[in-house]
């Protein structure tokens, strides 16, 4: 069945009455005149005028046939595909256009985002002038949410550059969907133009709409290799001043060769630290580490680098952490205090050491210290009790040693508040440790590994301990007595850790506060209590930050400021327990590193990357994705095509006709001019 796109003109039809008269009007009567001997030449006469009257038909058949046509043509015919399209409908249309890293590449067109841009114009002047458009990068802008007319949209699509930002289909099918609804619309037809990377093309997880008709469009590329920087991790929780550090690196061949002797290089502060050379086999990761010592106490910015084209986006990776020049430990004793803590402490300029009774605690300095020790309290108050569940919640650490007392009933309530073992009372029987954890952190390297597989190593010793009530699940027992009693445990609480000591330090308990075990102990509890920045982020994912700083006063607003690339942004900052709470949302645009000022005052560094969802370049084959689309009810368009402007145009309105039916005019006015100067009729 042919239909019309403007039908109106069919009225022009009437005018093919008007050539039908003027020829009827032609045939005039002829008056006959008889005369004699006129008979032949009477039957010549006949013959003429039957050749005259076939011409004159043929004529004005021809002359209908050539208004027919060219009416028709006006009319625009066409044979519909199956396939209505928004032309008359007023729908508006999506056209996302993947603008993400992978989108780099070069095909045999030429860069891969300028052939999206060029389909992206194919597919606009597929639509009339009035039809309403959103184009949708990875960017997810604000603005993006807008529909905009044709015009506004072809000057958009040339302003499209690549973004750090990777999007799932369901992000991106979820985003254009918004749109509609935030715009009024019912019914609506998408595109996505993208490489259809294996890593973002979720299709299991898309849900159908029989609203939405989406056409998907494949950008010809092939997989190709990619070495890059998958991750970077510090070895141990935090990095010291003048002590050996390391930095792992995560390297990936996503490539059908293997890497040989690729360089790769650490960077602190601008500086290289170290340099190595690795190989990666074929399709798998390989991870080396660099070893490093920090002079300076401060943020510190390191960079990991390679060199692999032409994929390079993913050849960096930008990391920062903090070097303290002291950990700040706070202990709080009742009466007068044992010398032994005060006597480890100060003895180290690596921590700074305060000691303060129950009744004097500054509450406003937990979030600013590493670990907190109480010794020998008596009684552990409600208010204190609140403030130190506060300081394990936020991330702190806190060291108990139980009051030498013999009923330690006040520490009951607060244990069991904030989810420990409570005391059930004394042992007087003396006893030995005859364990120690040494996979925990705590104790890694307090032994060798020659004095740990010896049997006689000289443990604590307790002439008396408090046993516990019950075992509540969460606790580690690190230090265990030859009874099965527990000497020294550790519980989770919150983001921070409880060591409880089954002893205190008075030496009428135990030999604990002399012996060499005590001082390692006692500092790693120190180090590891500091709650270091997360090492890096990633751009798109970022999380918010948490940093163990107070919030400096003044009105001044916050900045990440990067200057090599000219950025400054003003994040949302927040007070929380630990300190203050940083979030850039999706404002970082590129990687690199980003000093956290207020006023003139540096206060962190923040490190963003690229995400790495990018840097596995393979994608589905052209057969995967017309069944994965199929499956989804949606179309599949090759990008192949040389002009998918008509091929729209077919899928939208149909074959169109109008060209023959102009063809097939001109040939029916060639043919009447043909019988008029070359059929002559005496």
């Amino acid at each position: 069945m042919i239909n019309f796109l403007s039908p109106n003109y069919l009225y022009g039809l009437l005018l093919l009455a008007i050539p039908v008269i003027i020829h009827l009007f032609n045939f005039r009567r002829y008056k006959k005149i008889l005369f004699t001997n006129v008979r032949f030449l009477q039957e010549l006469k006949e013959e003429t005028t039957r050749t005259s009257r076939l011409k004159h038909l043929l004529i004005l058949a021809s002359r209908l046939l050539a208004m027919l046509f060219i009416i028709l043509a006006f009319a625009q015919p066409f044979i519909p595909s199956g396939e209505a399209g928004p032309a008359n409908s007023g729908e508006p249309v999506s056209i996302y256009i993947d603008n993400s890293f992978s989108m780099d590449a070069v095909s045999s067109e030429g860069p891969l985002l300028e052939v999206a841009r060029k389909k992206a114009r194919e597919i606009a002047s597929s639509f009339p002038a009035t039809t309403r458009f959103q184009l949708l990068t990875n960017d997810f802008s604000a603005i993006q949410q807008r529909l905009i007319s044709k015009d506004d949209f072809l000057d958009e699509v040339e302003r499209v550059k690549l973004s750090p930002y990777s999007r799932s289909l369901t992000e991106v099918v979820l985003r254009q969907k918004e749109a509609f609804v935030a715009n009024n619309t019912n019914t609506a037809r998408t595109f996505l133009i993208s490489d259809f990377q294996e890593s973002t093309s979720n299709f299991s997880a898309l849900q159908k709409d029989s609203s939405i008709r989406t056409s998907l469009v494949a950008l010809p590329l092939q997989s190709t290799g990619n070495i890059y920087i998958d991750s970077c991790w510090l070895s141990g929780p935090l990095v010291q001043l003048n002590q050996p550090a390391e930095i792992s690196v995560k390297l990936i061949n996503s490539s059908e060769k293997d890497a040989e002797s690729v360089p790769v290089k650490l960077l602190i502060n601008g500086s290289q630290k170290a340099v190595t050379s690795v190989s990666v086999p074929a399709g798998q990761s390989f991870t080396t580490t660099f070893s490093f010592t920090i002079g300076s106490a401060g943020w510190q910015q390191a960079e990991v680098r390679i060199t692999d084209h032409p994929i390079t986006f993913d050849d960096s990776y930008y990391s920062s952490f903090e070097v303290r020049e002291k950990f700040n430990v706070l202990a709080i004793h009742d009466g007068t205090p044992m010398p032994y803590l005060e006597a480890l402490f100060s003895s180290d300029p690596s921590f700074n050491f305060k000691r303060t009774s129950t009744g004097n605690v500054d509450y406003t300095i937990l979030n600013q210290t590493s670990l907190v020790i109480l010794d020998d309290v008596k009684e552990v108050s409600t208010g204190l009790s609140e403030e130190l569940r506060k300081f394990l919640d936020a991330g702190g650490s806190l060291c108990v040693f139980p009051d030498s007392s013999i009923t330690p009933g006040t520490y009951n309530t607060f244990l069991q508040q904030i989810g420990a073992d409570a005391f059930s009372g004394l042992n007087e029987n003396a006893d030995k440790v005859q364990t120690i954890d040494l996979q925990h952190p705590l104790f890694t390297e307090v032994f060798d590994a020659a004095r740990q597989k010896e049997a006689n190593t000289d443990y604590p010793m307790a002439a008396k301990h408090f046993d516990f009530a019950s075992n509540s699940g969460s606790r580690q027992v690190l230090m265990k007595l030859q009874g099965g009693g527990a000497f020294l445990s550790a519980y989770t609480i919150g983001k921070g850790n409880l060591y409880l000591f089954a002893v205190p330090l008075s030496p009428g308990f135990s030999n604990v506060a002399r012996h060499a075990v005590i001082v390692p102990v006692l500092y790693r509890m120190a180090v590891l209590s500091v709650r270091p920045l997360a090492f890096a982020n990633v751009m798109g994912r970022a999380r918010p930050v948490e940093l163990n700083l107070p919030a400096p006063g003044g009105d001044e607003a916050f900045h990440l400021i990067n200057e090599s690339l000219k950025t400054d942004i003003i994040p949302a900052v927040k007070p929380v327990a630990s300190g203050i709470m940083v979030d850039a949302g999706e404002q970082v645009s590129a990687a690199g590193h980003f000093q956290l000022k207020k006023g003139k005052e540096t206060i962190a560094v923040l490190s963003f990357n690229n995400d790495r969802k990018e840097s596995q370049m393979t994608f589905l084959t052209e057969t995967k994705l017309e069944e994965q689309a199929s499956a989804a009810g949606w179309n599949l368009l090759k990008a192949s095509l040389p002009d998918l402007t008509k091929t729209l145009t077919v899928l939208q309105r149909g074959v169109p006709l109008w060209k023959y039916a102009v063809v097939l005019g001109l040939i029916f006015l060639l043919i009447e001019t043909l019988l008029i100067r070359f059929w002559k009729t005496t």
